[in-house]
């Protein structure tokens, strides 16, 4: 480590990022991480990713510049809706992935080496760190997990599968910089313990809701499906409640409004941070981002695991001892009967505290540009 820290890498830093496309919990949190980065010191950022340009642009900001490089970066697991993956379809993936010889990974190393990239920084793309020690350049690892310690408990059932975990354990390993950001699943000796990151937010509350039209004595529940949209079935009793506005994420490419239903296109125009803390409840499916702003904000939350993914019990854990959460049943999510639930749970708001806690990505970025300084 001591030899990267010894280069004199100049006035402008330039850093190669590369983001799982696994959900959009990892991009939300290397963009909060890459915008405190910029705050700190001249740099210049490669991205890759399979993630859309437009969802970069929308989360760092017009004010910071960047260069895209569309790549697959990452398998994760191959999902067939919000709550289910196929394993083999997965295996199918990383067998090819993993040669590490597409034409699109050699146009990326191509890239990070003609743009003389100080160092790989990657969420929790295996194929940056293999890419950063083929240029011997240093890596660093920002993460909650790894994919080697996820595909563990599909090993019995399907035992093809433990080659490629010996494999990621051998490239996770050898991370120059490795942050683990709370509530991470498996500590690491090496590794450095961070709050939970999550994005700064834009506007006040007040605000957001005077922009979607919703008074401000209306309960406001946001839905969540973790960046995979899925129609709801709305339940009658729902529409009814007019006193209650629901914001479900859709396909629809602009806002709809239907009563006291507003529809949310993915490519939204509202920060989801500050969607976040405008509601009074967050319901639906659980995962890092999902957690780390209600978190943030203070904002309750009404959640339902994946009992067949691993990461669930860590989320569900530190859901229950540092948030005020409840758990409901994927079924109850998605045929609406939890209303109640989220009324009861909205009284007992921990709106405001935000303001107290130290933000990760404050720490990610010191640790990062002093590592690369």
């Amino acid at each position: 480590m001591s030899s990267y820290l010894d280069r004199d890498l100049g006035k402008v830093l330039s850093l190669a990022v590369f983001v799982s496309d696994h959900g959009f919990g990892h991009g939300t949190r290397i963009c909060a991480v890459i915008r405190e980065i910029k705050k700190r010191t001249s740099c210049t950022f490669e991205i890759f990713s399979g993630l859309p340009e437009w969802f970069f642009k929308q989360n760092l900001g017009s004010d910071l510049s960047f260069n895209y490089h569309e790549i697959k970066s990452d398998v994760g697991l191959i999902q067939r809706g919000p709550f289910k993956h196929s394993i083999k379809a997965t295996i199918r993936s990383l067998d090819e992935f993993l040669e590490f010889d597409s034409t699109e990974i050699i146009d990326a190393q191509d890239i990070i080496s003609k743009m003389n990239c100080n160092a790989v920084l990657a969420d929790i793309s295996p194929l940056g760190i293999h890419l950063a020690k083929k240029l011997s350049i240093p890596s660093i690892l920002v993460e909650n997990f790894t994919w080697d310690w996820i595909y563990q408990p599909y090993s019995e059932r399907h035992p093809e599968i433990r080659s490629i975990i010996s494999f990621l354990s051998e490239i996770y390993e050898s991370v120059d910089l490795l942050i683990q950001a709370t509530p991470f699943c498996n500590k690491k000796k090496h590794g450095i313990s961070i709050p939970p990151i999550s994005r700064s937010l834009k506007i006040k509350p007040h605000l957001v809701r005077s922009k979607l039209n919703i008074p401000k004595e209306s309960h406001m529940f946001l839905m969540t499906t973790g960046g995979i949209t899925q129609e709801l079935q709305i339940d009658s009793d729902c529409v009814e409640k007019m006193n209650c506005i629901f914001l479900q994420s859709s396909d629809q490419k602009e806002i709809k409004r239907i009563g006291n239903i507003i529809y949310l296109p993915t490519k939204s125009p509202h920060h989801y941070p500050d969607l976040v803390n405008a509601s009074d409840v967050v319901v639906g499916k659980v995962g890092y981002g999902t957690l780390a702003e209600c978190w943030a904000t203070g904002t309750p939350l009404l959640g339902c695991y994946r009992e067949d993914f691993r990461e669930s019990s860590t989320l569900k854990a530190y859901a229950e001892k540092n948030l005020i959460s409840e758990e409901i049943t994927i079924n109850a999510f998605e045929h609406m009967t939890w209303v109640e639930q989220a009324i009861n749970i909205s009284n007992r708001s921990d709106k405001g505290t935000h303001q107290l806690k130290i933000n990760g990505r404050s720490t990610a970025a010191d640790l990062i540009v002093e590592f690369i300084n």
